[in-house]
């Protein structure tokens, strides 16, 4: 699997932050790969939950369907996505620090069937990279989305 992680301190509660996941439809807001939500279900998240979404990476577009698949409350969620040509996982992890939280995401993606030599290939010349930034804008945005609601 490859990977790419961002990082950042935020200034609210591991409550806030733990809320912005725990909601898909802002998810358009804040998750940067995330163009619109298709469906969300009523009720509460957890291991189980799925919901659907159009994603966009650089010139690619899709439909993806994400499943969680660990849930540890205000500690961690892990969302994972399989169309049968890429297996996606997003983990999410919340730690307390002395002033509010530090927020970090993984994303995991491994190729299936013929999309593993264009990955091979694609990964290393932009994809890393559009995915990198897809996280550090993510995180970004779940630091300024959390820091105005305790504001």
């Amino acid at each position: 699997m490859r990977w790419v992680t961002a990082s950042t301190e935020v200034g609210a509660p591991p409550d806030v932050v733990w809320d912005l996941y725990c909601d898909p439809h802002r998810y358009p807001e804040i998750a940067h790969a995330t163009e619109r939500m298709l469906h969300v279900p009523d009720g509460p998240m957890g291991v189980g939950y799925t919901y659907k979404e159009i994603g966009v990476m650089g010139p690619f577009k899709s439909e993806d369907e994400w499943t969680v698949t660990e849930f540890a409350p205000k500690r961690r969620q892990v969302h994972h996505a399989d169309d049968g040509t890429l297996q996606t996982l997003l983990e999410i992890d919340i730690e307390p620090t002395r002033t509010g939280c530090r927020v970090t995401q993984r994303l995991g993606v491994e190729p299936r069937g013929a999309m593993k030599v264009g990955t091979a290939v694609m990964w290393p010349l932009f994809m890393r990279r559009l995915a990198q930034r897809a996280m550090d804008i993510t995180v970004t945005n779940v630091k300024a989305a959390a820091e105005a609601a305790v504001v």
